[in-house]
């Protein structure tokens, strides 16, 4: 989802540049003059040795395992994935002279001291959150690295991947009833805007950490009213709900919102668009 996008807002950025992407699975080139490798996360010989042949001068790690009862369930594996094989690409791209931008999230937080800023101490209550933080702390413990924590994305997909935004919207236009919380807050962040944050700060060489998240406070609810809003979708049909009335083997968070105003006074030019905005454009 997040790392197709990077690609095409890197070919854009740089259109000069060597541009390699690392996939889990043999796949079809997704930006034009991309170099595509298959490198599987959790053997590090693979990441190592990929990276001595491509010597690359930055790597915007976008790669995880980010569903997070996939995480719960097998949280060894996510532990693999999220934080040992950053510790690995860390190491070897500094030892190559790169830098390394490790894409973390908001589910860092327990979601009851929002808006969280850098300086917000985390507290995750999930596997997930756990593994990604660690994965963090892997990326931070090398120097010149960056830590970006990005929200809840929403957007389409530019791989067959699917993705849950994109389903909803389906579901909205084919006239289908969703069912969605009213009472779990995130900043979501147009998946393209992401992109572009994430190329401005690798290219301008921001080390350390820093949040970068869109504009507006929404619930999941919120979130697609407003698209449905957005694309003229007559009388949707969506459902008010508690995330309180899920069953889940791990707590919801209420409120995961980032404080994202440091990311905009340095980069005005990248800031990251409300939902109406972005919307038409995807449409």
């Amino acid at each position: 989802m997040l790392g197709a996008h990077v690609l095409r807002a890197l070919r854009r950025a740089r259109p000069d540049a060597h541009i390699h992407t690392w996939t889990g699975r043999a796949a079809a080139p997704i930006a034009p003059g991309v170099l595509a490798a298959v490198v599987d996360l959790i053997t590090p010989d693979s990441i190592v040795a990929s990276v001595r042949t491509i010597r690359p001068n930055y790597v915007i790690h976008t790669a995880a395992m980010t569903a997070v009862s996939d995480a719960f369930a097998r949280p060894d594996h996510a532990m693999r994935v999220n934080r040992d094989a950053t510790a690995v690409l860390a190491e070897v791209t500094d030892a190559c002279g790169g830098r390394l931008l490790y894409t973390s999230t908001d589910m860092v937080f327990d979601g009851d001291a929002a808006p969280y800023s850098e300086s917000s101490s985390p507290r995750p209550v999930s596997q997930y959150g756990r593994s990604k933080l660690a994965g963090e702390q892997a990326a931070l413990s090398i120097r010149d690295s960056l830590v970006v924590r990005i929200p809840l994305l929403y957007g389409l997909p530019v791989s067959p991947r699917a993705s849950t935004f994109a389903a909803q919207i389906a579901a909205l236009q084919r006239g289908e009833a969703l069912r969605l919380f009213v009472d779990e807050f995130r900043t979501p962040i147009w998946v393209e805007d992401a992109a572009r944050a994430l190329v401005a700060l690798a290219l301008a060489d921001v080390t350390g950490l820093i949040h970068t998240a869109g504009p507006e406070r929404l619930s999941r609810f919120e979130l697609i009213q407003q698209a449905a809003h957005a694309l003229r979708v007559d009388a949707p049909r969506l459902e008010a709900v508690s995330r309180l009335s899920i069953i889940a083997a791990e707590p919801r968070p209420a409120d995961l919102s980032l404080d994202g105003r440091r990311f905009v006074r340095g980069f005005p030019e990248c800031a990251p668009r409300p939902l109406s905005a972005a919307v038409f454009e995807i449409t």
